[in-house]
C-alpha cells in the first residue's frame, strides 16, 4: 500500500548465519550444490521433452546425471516448499504452511546445519523476498545473501534480482574456497510477472515464461562454467530442482499457491556428481528425499527425524518401496478462511480431499482432466488421514507470523491477502476452492486491467468483487492501493474501512486502515486502529513503525521515538524505523541546538544506509545533518546520492536548490528549483509557493 513520503520503501537486511563449530571435514568429501528454480515445470526443459525452449545446459547436467520423471512437491508456494526440502519433512511436522505468516521452527536441524557440523562450509544465494532470512531458513549458513534490494509496493512488481546476479555473487563466495562446501543457489526468475531480459524477452516474444526459464538456463550456464574453471566440477555433487511449477491456465489457474494439481506439483529433479552414473527413474519421488538423499550421497549419517527415503538406490536401478506423498494447499485457508485442500499420491492413484473431492488415475491422466471420485471414498481418506497422523509426529508449536513489511513485498509478489485465522473447521461445496475459483479469477482480471492501464474498469471490477464476497480481502487491498496512487486517499481510507468492518478479524485491513488515517491527518483514529491492531499481532515491526508515523505527526518525539524503538528491538536492521528515529534526533537538534541529538541522528542514517545502500530518504536525511554540522559540501553529495537514486526525491531537490543558491551558484540552483516547482508547485501551500518563488527569482 501507498505509504508516507519517507517510509515507502522497507529494507530487507542481508544477514550472515549463526556461525556453528564443527569437527574438521574430511577433504575427500564432495562438495554440495543445490540449484532451486522457483516457480519451475519440468516440461520447459528440453531435458523433460521441451522443444520451443532451448535450455542447453540444465539439459547438459542430465546427461551426466539422473533425471526424475516423477518428482512432485507438497506444497505450491515458495516458502513451505524450501523448507520442505531443507528440513527433509513436510509441513505436518515443521508447520510451515504459507508465506509470510510462518517462521521455520529453529529446533529442527537443516541441511545446512547438519553440513555444518561435519565440517563444511555454508553459503545461500537466494533471490527474492520470500526466502528472506527473517523467515528462518538462513540456520546453518557462514553466509545467508539475501540481498535483493528493495521496491515500491505500488509498483505490483516481485521484488527480487535477477539469475545472473544470484550467479555472481555465489562465485564470488566460492572463489579460492577449498572443499568442503555446501552452496544452495535459488534463481526467483520464472516466477510471474514474466519479464525474461534481452535477447530472451524477443527470442520469447510469445511466450514470456519460457523466456524467463531460457534465461535462467543462461546464467547457470555461467555457474557451471565456473565450477570447471575451479577445477571442482567432479568433485561437486550438484541436485537441481524446482520449488514448484505454474499453472498457466490449467484447470482455470493462472499462475500458483491456489490448487494442488500437477501443473503445480511436478517439478524437474535432477542429480549429478560423484558417485552418480547417467540414469532415468520413472518412479514417484519428492522433495523431502532430497536430505537423506544427500547424506548418502556424501557419506554422511542422516539426523534423525527426516521423513524421506534416500532416491540413491533408484538411481541404480532398484525399485523403492511404495507409499504415499502427502501434498497441500493452504494458502486460501489461511489467507481467506476458505476450504483447506489436502492429499496424497501413491503409485498411479493422486487423491485431493476437499469438500467436492478428486481421485486420478496419473498413469492415463496425468494432466487430471478425468475426476474418478465416487462415492465411497473411505479408503482414500483413511490413507491421508494415517498419513496425517503419521508425518505431523510432535508437531512445533508454530503459529502463523505476519511480519507487516514482509507482507507488503509478499503483496508485490500476488501474495496480498491480510491474515485471517479460520474461525472454522467445518467446510461444504460453497466453500471449495473449484467453487470460489471465478473470485480469484475476477480478482487478477481486475489486476491485469490496472497493470494495462483501464483503471477505472479495475476499480468497477474490484468494488463489485467484495460487494459479492465480502470476505475477499484481496479486493480491499488492492483498490485502496490504486486509489491511493491517484491521491484519491479519501476514498482509499473508505475502502479500508469498510474492509475492517466486513472482516473485523483481518490484521492486514486493519494495519493499511490506520496509515490511511495517518495519511489523512486522523491521527488520533490513526492511533486506535493501530493500537487494535497490536492486540492482534503485537511482535510487528512495521505496526510499531506506523504508531511512531502517527505520533511524530501529532508532534509527540517522545512516544514517535519509543514507538521506533520497539520496531527496531523486533528487526534491527529496518531501514526505514532507522531512518525515521534519525528524522526525530533532527528534530530535537534543531529544536534544542543539541549536538549529541545531532550525532545521533546522522549514526542513524548512517546505519540505515548500511543496511540499504539504495534508501533515498536517508540520504536526503544525512544530507541535512551534515549541513548542521557545518559541511555544506558533504550535505550536497548526499542530496545527489539521494537524487540519483530517486530523481524525483522533493526534499532532496529542494534542499539542493537552496544550499547552491546559498553558496552562489545560481545555475545549478534554478536547475533544482525549477525541477521541484515543475513537479510540486501544485500541493504547496501559498506560503511555500511565494518562497519558491522568491528563490527563483535570486537565481536571476
Amino acid at each position: 500500500m501507498k505509504r508516507f513520503g519517507m517510509m515507502i520503501f522497507p529494507f530487507v537486511a542481508g544477514m550472515i548465519g549463526a556461525f556453528t563449530c564443527g569437527l574438521r571435514a574430511d577433504a575427500s568429501r564432495p562438495n554440495l550444490l543445490l540449484i532451486t528454480i522457483d516457480t519451475l515445470r519440468p516440461d520447459r526443459l528440453g531435458c523433460y521433452g521441451s522443444r520451443t525452449i532451448a535450455t542447453p545446459n540444465i539439459d547438459e547436467l542430465s546427461r551426466r546425471g539422473v533425471l526424475f520423471t516423477r518428482a512432485f512437491a507438497h506444497t505450491p508456494t515458495t516458502l513451505p516448499s524450501h523448507t520442505n526440502i531443507l528440513l527433509g519433512t513436510t509441513p505436518l511436522r515443521h508447520g510451515v504452511h504459507d508465506n509470510g505468516f510462518f517462521k521455520v521452527p529453529s529446533e529442527f536441524p537443516n541441511l545446512a546445519t547438519h553440513l555444518k557440523r561435519k565440517g563444511y562450509a555454508t553459503a545461500a544465494v537466494v533471490g527474492a523476498f520470500p526466502l528472506d532470512s527473517r523467515f528462518g531458513l538462513n540456520r546453518g549458513f557462514d553466509l545467508y545473501d539475501d540481498d535483493y534490494g528493495t521496491g515500491a509496493a505500488l509498483d505490483f512488481k516481485f521484488v527480487e534480482r535477477k539469475a545472473e546476479a544470484v550467479v555472481e555473487r555465489s562465485l564470488a563466495w566460492l572463489k579460492g574456497r577449498p572443499g568442503p562446501w555446501f552452496l544452495w543457489v535459488h534463481c526467483f526468475d520464472p516466477h510471474q510477472p514474466y519479464e525474461p531480459p534481452e535477447p530472451f524477452l524477443t527470442r520469447y516474444k510469445n511466450d514470456p515464461y519460457g523466456g524467463e526459464v531460457a534465461y535462467v538456463d543462461s546464467a547457470l550456464g555461467k555457474l557451471f562454467a565456473g565450477l570447471r574453471e575451479m577445477g571442482q566440477t567432479e568433485s561437486t555433487a550438484v541436485i537441481f530442482t524446482g520449488d514448484h511449477g505454474q499453472s498457466l491456465g490449467e484447470h482455470g489457474e493462472s499462475t500458483h499457491g491456489y490448487f494442488a494439481y500437477n501443473s503445480t506439483l511436478s517439478v524437474p529433479l535432477i542429480m549429478a556428481g560423484p558417485g552418480l552414473a547417467p540414469a532415468r527413474v520413472d518412479q514417484d519421488v519428492c522433495h523431502i528425499d532430497i536430505f537423506p538423499t544427500t547424506c548418502e550421497l556424501l557419506g554422511i549419517a542422516p539426523p534423525p527425524g527426516l521423513q524421506g527415503i534416500s532416491l540413491l538406490p533408484a538411481a541404480r536401478g532398484k525399485k523403492l518401496a511404495g507409499r504415499p506423498i502427502y501434498f497441500e494447499s493452504l494458502y486460501p485457508y489461511y489467507r481467506r478462511g476458505w476450504a483447506p485442500l489436502r492429499g496424497f499420491i501413491e503409485n498411479d492413484k493422486k487423491f485431493i480431499e476437499s469438500p467436492l473431492p478428486e481421485v486420478y488415475d496419473l498413469k492415463v491422466d496425468f494432466g487430471e482432466s478425468k475426476n474418478l471420485a465416487g462415492r465411497d471414498l473411505g479408503r482414500e481418506r483413511a490413507v491421508l488421514a494415517r498419513l496425517m497422523k503419521e508425518e505431523s509426529g510432535k508437531e512445533s508449536a508454530v503459529r502463523p507470523r505476519l511480519d507487516a513489511a514482509a507482507q507488503r513485498k509478499l503483496q508485490s509478489l500476488g501474495y496480498v491477502g491480510g491474515y485471517q485465522p479460520p474461525a472454522r473447521e467445518e467446510f461444504g461445496p460453497g466453500d471449495d476452492l473449484k467453487t470460489l475459483l471465478p473470485f480469484n479469477r475476477k480478482f487478477e482480471e481486475a489486476v491485469d486491467l490496472n497493470i494495462r492501464g483501464d483503471t477505472e474498469r479495475s476499480i468497477s471490477l474490484l468494488r463489485a468483487l467484495f460487494s459479492e464476497r465480502k470476505d475477499f480481502d484481496n479486493a480491499y487491498l488492492y483498490l485502496a492501493t490504486i486509489l491511493q496512487s491517484r491521491r484519491r486517499l479519501e476514498e482509499a481510507a473508505a475502502v479500508l474501512e469498510k474492509g475492517v468492518n466486513d472482516n473485523p478479524r483481518s490484521y492486514k485491513l486493519a494495519m493499511e486502515y490506520g496509515i490511511a488515517l495517518a495519511e489523512t491527518g486522523r491521527n488520533d483514529a490513526a492511533l486506535d486502529i493501530l493500537t487494535k491492531a497490536s492486540g492482534m499481532i503485537e511482535w510487528d515491526p512495521e505496526l510499531w513503525n506506523y504508531i511512531g508515523v502517527a505520533y511524530w505527526n501529532k508532534g509527540d518525539l517522545e512516544r514517535a521515538r519509543a514507538s521506533y524503538e520497539k520496531a527496531l528491538a523486533l528487526e534491527p536492521g529496518y531501514a526505514v524505523v532507522l531512518n525515521n528515529l534519525g528524522s526525530v534526533d533532527f528534530t530535537l537538534a534543531v529544536k534544542n541546538k543539541d549536538r549529541a541529538a545531532l550525532r545521533r541522528a546522522m549514526e542513524s542514517f548512517r546505519t540505515a544506509l548500511k543496511h540499504d545502500p539504495g534508501y533515498a530518504p536517508a540520504y536526503n536525511g544525512l544530507g541535512s545533518a551534515t549541513l548542521m554540522a557545518g559541511d555544506a559540501d558533504g550535505a550536497i553529495a548526499c542530496w545527489l546520492k539521494a537524487v540519483e537514486i530517486d530523481p524525483a526525491h522533493k526534499l532532496a531537490l529542494y534542499n539542493l536548490g537552496v544550499v547552491y543558491l546559498d553558496k552562489g551558484d545560481k545555475a545549478k540552483a534554478r536547475t533544482y528549483l525549477t525541477k521541484y516547482k515543475d513537479l510540486y508547485y501544485r500541493t504547496l501551500s501559498a506560503a511555500e509557493k511565494a518562497a519558491l518563488d522568491s528563490d527563483l527569482e535570486k537565481c536571476r
